[in-house]
């Protein structure tokens, strides 16, 4: 029984390491190329972060063009609200992708929103 916590503990360490890493990829890539405008957390624990369009912008619609134009996947924000949904959020993962792969992921996105934002 022992030995299998003790598996376990460091099993766990592992994983925390991944997700940890992977956590500080996207908060550098959403530093580094959302524009103004865009806001998100900066979570303690988890797989996910959650990103605040600028008002007007549509996380769904967006999710379509992305998939379409820049072979980038999300979720859109709405489903998550229990009472009044807002339509300009997403949550984006972190958990599987190499940290690279959330810059490249994170800069295609940016540029998307970017495009979309009234001057």
């Amino acid at each position: 029984e022992r030995v299998i916590a003790e598996g376990f503990d460091a099993h766990l360490d592992r994983l925390r390491g991944h997700y940890r890493t992977r956590a500080a990829a996207m908060q550098a890539a959403l530093a580094r190329h959302m524009p103004p405008g865009v806001t998100w957390t900066e979570p303690q624990g988890g797989m996910f972060v959650w990103v605040q369009l600028p008002v007007g912008l549509d996380g769904a619609e967006l999710l379509a063009a992305s998939l379409a134009e820049e072979r980038v996947a999300f979720v859109p924000g709405a489903p998550f609200f229990a009472v009044e949904p807002e339509a300009n959020t997403l949550r984006l993962s972190y958990s599987l992708p190499a940290p690279e792969v959330i810059d490249e992921g994170v800069r295609r996105l940016a540029r998307m929103i970017a495009a979309r934002i009234e001057p």
